[in-house]
């Protein structure tokens, strides 16, 4: 993994910026399908390198510290080979792992109604004719939407729409991606899909119909942890262009380095950032409680992100609002971890159920 992790982050280096600034990651695409990168938590019955939570978090932690939108967009096609793996059926993984192993996949459930709130805000109907389901709706702000080939797709069924089921969905002409311009994780592939009558075989159902929920929350829950690793990328991103600018910027007959605000401003965020490492490691390693280590590390890693993103940028001072530079874009960046993959007050709601069930 090292070395498919290594090339990958080579050639993403040296195109950072201008995935930031076209909102685009372009033949880097391509590139990352042919790498194995996508492959590398997809068993190795299936064709993948059979890795787990742990390798995922050191690949959303090292990605993050070059492209907050590529590190989402890997972290977001595991989460979809999780779906599979957790939910699908022997037929369904020999079918669809080994194509994630080499294609990009997503997850399409949040709409225009609302991410967080799954059970109230899907409106998507599918419904059953014959053996097949009929797709139609549109799914908002799903990352790797302008490229991926397969979909985790969750939609309205059942008598009056009551009931909510997943869908395995391949990429089709009913599908019609519509890039949204997001402030930060630029290069995600995020966009709107709309469904147009779109097919879907019921072989294709995740574990059955009216499971929908179950999947969703089953995929998210653990995943957050990966996705927290992003957040720990960006802080270490932050921290190191603080140091390096605190020691070279000169001020008051010194460098920032000199004074005592300056450096008391990066111990603070480095003791988080040593915190938020062992909290995300040590849960990937022995992950006991997904929903409640997922949703506590989750909210720690968005408010370390953001305090690291802020201190950059104050020790920059004008400097770190350039647009299109590394401090303002992980500033941009580590505001979507308060908010995609659940948001924090969702977290919140989640913490609590828990210390007081």
């Amino acid at each position: 993994m090292e070395d498919i992790l290594e090339k990958v982050k080579k050639e993403v280096g040296g195109k950072a910026m201008d995935i930031d600034r076209n909102n685009d990651m372009g033949d880097l695409v391509d590139f990352i399908k042919k790498s194995g990168i996508l492959g590398v938590t997809v068993p190795e019955e299936y064709g993948g390198l059979g890795k787990g939570y742990y390798e995922a978090c050191i690949l959303g932690e090292e990605l993050a510290k070059i492209s907050g939108g590529v590190a989402h967009s890997i972290i977001v096609h595991g989460m979809a080979v999780d779906a599979i793996k957790m939910f699908g059926n022997e037929e369904q993984k020999e079918k669809y792992l080994p194509e994630l192993a080499r294609s990009f996949g997503g997850l399409a459930i949040t709409e225009g109604r609302g991410g967080s709130d799954v059970a109230n805000a899907v409106s998507m109907k599918a419904e059953k004719q014959g053996d097949v389901y009929v797709l139609n709706g549109t799914k908002t702000l799903i990352t790797n939407g302008m490229f991926s080939d397969y979909f985790i797709v969750v939609g309205r069924t059942g008598e009056g729409g009551r009931g909510l089921t997943a869908f395995i969905v391949e990429k089709g002409d009913g599908i019609k991606p519509r890039k949204i311009e997001l402030s930060g994780m630029r290069g995600s592939g995020l966009a709107s899909l709309r469904f147009d009558n779109v097919e879907v075989p019921e072989e294709n159902v995740l574990v059955a119909e009216g499971k929908g929920m179950r999947v969703a929350l089953g995929t998210l829950a653990p995943n957050r942890v990966p996705f927290s690793a992003m957040g720990l990328g960006l802080a270490e991103r932050c921290l190191e262009l603080a140091i390096k600018r605190a020691k070279t910027r000169k001020a008051f007959g010194g460098t920032l380095s000199d004074l005592q605000a300056v450096q008391f401003m990066i111990a603070d965020v480095a003791v988080e950032v040593e915190a938020l490492r062992r909290m995300i490691y040590s849960i990937a390693k022995d992950m006991k409680d997904p929903t409640y280590e997922g949703a506590v590390v989750k909210i720690f890693s968005s408010r370390v992100a953001k305090k690291a993103a802020d201190m950059a940028v104050q020790v920059y001072g004008g400097f770190g609002l350039h647009s299109c530079t590394a401090v303002e874009m992980a500033y941009r960046d580590a505001k979507v971890l308060d908010i995609a993959e659940g948001a924090s007050e969702v977290m919140k709601l989640l913490i609590s159920r828990n210390i007081f069930s």
